[in-house]
């Protein structure tokens, strides 16, 4: 089959490889649609700080289902579309045993530690399934693990109603957290994005924005807070400037969410989160009921959200260097998608 394999950091090959065996619990998945997202592009740099190589990128993945395991007796069928939870826990570590499977001490995740969707097929645990209903487009369904995240940001974040909130990049994560805080009954949410066609594809998603070269974020603070701050400051963007400033926007105890993955280092001042006594909270995946959730966001609201418009670029497996160079180079508006099968 046909697969695109990163074989070391900056050396991605779109090659052959064997079409994936499944284990006794595994399904084999066909797939649809593949994601990109910009944990791929951190991966394809090298900046992830547990990726591995050679690996086939994409844990965002919707396909369907090709086989199941000898004697599975459960609701799944052959040829039914499904999305997959790409995360792969030990169970057995410390973070399992709490619960929290999503930052198993030993995790896998399709497309960063074992094969994902870059290729024509994949594999996954049946247990990670999660179907898709009839009537949603392929193209609105691959946001469903996008989504998943958007819907653990929210857990973690415990956003209140009236609460105001600024994000820091406007790329999909950016805007759907953005969606999320919106849906909660945030009072004003507003995304700082430099880049001019992607801030006014926010806007045209009913998302306030600022342009960062024009606007400062600490005189829109000031604006909207009256000066106090912020309730509630992500950054999406990994940007040095952008999360050094993150303590200056939030209120004294307000929360401040980094859902950078990078291994970069900032001379961030930890004394700032002190003095005002700011929580400062990671974010990295979501559980199985954080996954199934964001799958039913998208497929319940996409029609009234305009969802749909999210996916701006669709390439087929063979323009797979083209995707790269545009997420490297911020040429994409929003989500693209790649088609395997092109």
């Amino acid at each position: 089959m046909k697969a695109a394999v990163l074989k070391n950091w900056f050396d991605l090959e779109l090659c052959d490889i064997p079409v994936p065996s499944p284990g006794p619990n595994e399904a084999l998945i066909k797939v649809i649609r593949s994601g990109v997202c910009g944990s791929d592009i951190v991966v394809y740099k090298g900046k992830h700080m547990t990726a591995t190589v050679p690996t086939v990128l994409s844990h965002e993945i919707l396909g369907t289902i090709e086989s199941l395991p000898e004697g599975y007796t459960g609701s799944f069928r052959i040829g039914q579309r499904v999305l997959m939870n790409p995360i792969i826990s030990c169970g057995h570590c410390s973070a399992c045993r709490r619960g929290m499977t999503w930052v198993c001490e030993n995790l896998k995740l399709l497309g960063i530690h074992v094969d994902g969707g870059f290729a024509e097929y994949t594999k996954v645990a049946v247990d990670k399934l999660v179907a898709v209903r009839d009537e949603t487009p392929d193209e609105v369904a691959i946001l469903g693990e996008p989504f998943a995240v958007g819907a653990h940001v929210m857990v973690n974040s415990k956003l209140q109603k009236g609460d105001k909130v600024f994000i820091s990049g406007g790329a999909t994560v950016g805007l759907y957290i953005a969606l999320f805080a919106k849906a909660a009954g945030c009072e004003r949410v507003i995304i700082s994005e430099i880049n001019e066609k992607r801030r006014q594809f926010v806007e045209s998603m009913g998302i306030e924005t600022i342009n960062p070269s024009v606007t400062d974020a600490l005189d829109l603070m000031q604006e909207v807070t009256g000066g106090s701050g912020f309730d509630m400051v992500y950054d999406t963007s990994g940007a040095a400037s952008c999360v050094l400033q993150m303590p200056d926007l939030c209120r004294c105890g307000g929360k401040l969410m980094s859902l950078n993955l990078s291994g970069d280092a900032y001379q961030f001042i930890l004394g700032k989160i002190s003095f005002k006594e700011i929580t400062l909270i990671g974010n990295r995946l979501y559980d199985q009921k954080d996954f199934e959730e964001g799958v039913r966001f998208v497929e319940d609201n996409w029609k009234d959200l305009g969802l749909d418009r999210m996916v701006t670029d669709r390439l087929g497996l063979s323009e797979i260097h083209r995707a790269i160079e545009m997420m490297l180079n911020g040429e994409n508006i929003c989500k693209i998608v790649i088609d395997p099968t092109r």
